[in-house]
């Protein structure tokens, strides 16, 4: 038995684990390089890694054909959602739905199946790539304007009025982003600004119907009028109360899409009188660790029990676990080059400690300070006392910093 995962670079790593955990052959497509290039220990996991355009239907649809033991195509990454959901309904595979691929691979379609459906009541409106920046009567600002087809928080931002709209929608259309050799369509959504705390709702659908709903995730966000991710905390002690409130909305969001299989990634905002509202969801493994998080809190692992529902075996029995895991990014602040870490060692010693990584070396340029690549690194942290874990994170951001 084997899958095809395409472009692995991001949440997709997590299926090499799990493949190998169920007895799987992986083969990859992927250009493997650049963005897209996979690690040693990536490619210790894999059966063979086969360089094809990740774009080209055709060739990589020969590829499987030629492979002729493929039992499910996977997307690595979030560009290859559609192209997963295609080459799984072409080979008669368990695939994501074409209506569902539609409504999670396009902003402005999600936002307006939710409002049809009355799980959303914000305005909104598409701008094509080269209309007109005006604003339809009635629609109030802040704001935010986001591309409907990019992810990791790229050419998201905070409005305020018309003038910053309009000179955000210059600046984009100047240099179309791309991101793991995806570029934008160039395509805009623009919305009414969501107050409220943000949270994230992880789980996989099965293929009979039923959800297993594995976290509510908080979100902790940079400062506006960017919405860059700073960290994530799993396993919190919500009461019922508000956990019955966003698991009834993430399950009348997913019928409202037709998601009919697979794992889901689900971003609200719980307004201040207490109501979730959708940001976007994401038809595929939740990046940023938070696979990583959810199996530490509770032993659930959404890449396992995606692959298990795909190839229509039993998952293994995993142990229960009960605790509170979080990851804190460290922010590149206001420098432009990577020299040293101050503040590292002393959180690197505690016994809620699990792991860390820095992404740059002496010298490095740093990324954008607008979206995920302002992130210098991270660290992870986990045990069964909430505020000393929430304390931790708190202190990355407050005390570890570019000197």
């Amino acid at each position: 038995m084997s899958i095809v995962v395409i472009d692995p670079v991001s949440s997709g790593i997590n299926y090499l684990n799990a493949a190998q955990q169920l007895g799987v052959d992986v083969y990859v497509f992927s250009v493997d390089g650049g963005e897209q290039e996979l690690g040693p220990e990536q490619h210790d996991k894999i059966r063979q890694v086969i360089r094809i355009d990740t774009g080209d239907f055709d060739a990589q649809m020969a590829a499987i054909n030629e492979l002729g033991t493929v039992s499910a195509i996977l997307p690595g990454v979030e560009y290859a959602v559609a192209m997963a959901a295609s080459l799984g309904a072409a080979q008669g595979k368990t695939h994501l739905s074409e209506n569902a691929v539609q409504q999670v691979r396009n902003k402005f379609n999600f936002r307006s199946c939710l409002t049809e459906k009355g799980l959303s009541d914000i305005g909104f409106f598409l701008l094509s790539s080269d209309d007109p920046v005006t604003v339809p009567a009635g629609f109030s600002f802040p704001a935010v304007v986001k591309p409907v087809d990019m992810a990791g928080s790229i050419g998201v931002r905070k409005l305020y009025n018309q003038q910053e709209l309009v000179e955000a929608v210059n600046a984009f259309r100047e240099s179309l982003p791309n991101d793991t050799g995806f570029t934008a369509s160039g395509r805009l959504i623009v919305e009414e600004y969501i107050p409220g705390n943000e949270y994230s709702i992880e789980g996989v659908v099965r293929r009979d119907g039923s959800v297993t709903i594995a976290s509510i995730t908080e979100k902790l966000l940079g400062s506006e009028p960017y919405f860059v991710e700073i960290g994530h905390i799993v396993g919190q002690g919500y009461d019922e109360a508000f956990r019955s409130t966003l698991t009834d909305y993430a399950l009348a969001v997913l019928d409202a899409i037709s998601l009919n299989v697979g794992p889901f990634h689900l971003e609200l905002r719980v307004t201040p009188e207490g109501q979730p509202v959708a940001v976007e969801l994401a038809a595929r493994l939740p990046g940023d660790s938070i696979v990583e998080l959810i199996k530490r809190a509770s032993g659930i692992d959404l890449a396992l029990e995606t692959l298990c529902e795909y190839l229509s075996i039993d998952k293994p029995v995993v142990p229960q676990t009960s605790g509170v895991s979080a990851i804190a990014f460290i922010p590149r602040g206001e420098k432009s080059e990577f020299t040293r870490l101050h503040g590292l060692g002393e959180l690197i010693d505690s016994p809620y400690y699990l792991s860390h990584q820095i992404y740059f070396s002496t010298g490095d340029a740093l990324g954008s300070h607008q979206d995920w690549t302002s992130r210098v690194g991270y660290v992870m942290f986990g045990g069964a006392d909430e505020d000393a874990v929430r304390s931790l994170v708190g202190r990355v951001h407050n005390e570890v910093a570019i000197v």
